[in-house]
């Protein structure tokens, strides 16, 4: 229920932006066609006429960067995650390193006889 929620309002805003964007360029259009019918003043670009591109390129990707971010928060996992991985104290915790050091000293103990050596001399040709 909550991640329907959820997405209803992301569409909400989505489509809340589009309506923004649509209406300030019918704005400009529209304000574009009353300057040019009263005879307004030519304007001549000089130079290449990128305008804000090197910020551009670094916004760009910070953008969806920043739109992963609002949608994993969205989603309730947070910055720090679920405490999966090898040094969150899951399963295995603060035990990990006592747990192997008694397999280790296991597997020491084992005789000899219970299993098949792997080293040793190599078989002659």
């Amino acid at each position: 229920m909550r991640r329907g929620i959820g997405i209803a309002v992301l569409l909400l805003v989505i489509l809340g932006g589009i309506a923004i964007g649509v209406s300030a360029y019918n704005a400009g259009v529209t304000h574009g066609l009353a300057q040019a019918a009263s005879g307004g003043q030519v304007v001549r670009v000089v130079g290449p006429g990128y305008g804000f591109f090197p910020f551009g390129l670094f916004l760009f990707p910070l953008f969806f960067f920043g739109i992963f971010a609002l949608a994993r928060l969205a989603w309730g996992r947070g910055w720090g995650g679920h405490g999966h991985g090898p040094f969150s104290g899951g399963s295995w915790g603060h035990e990990g390193p006592k747990r192997i050091e008694e397999l280790h000293r296991r597997l020491h103990e084992q005789g000899e006889g219970d299993h098949t050596p792997s080293g040793g001399e190599p078989a002659s040709v």
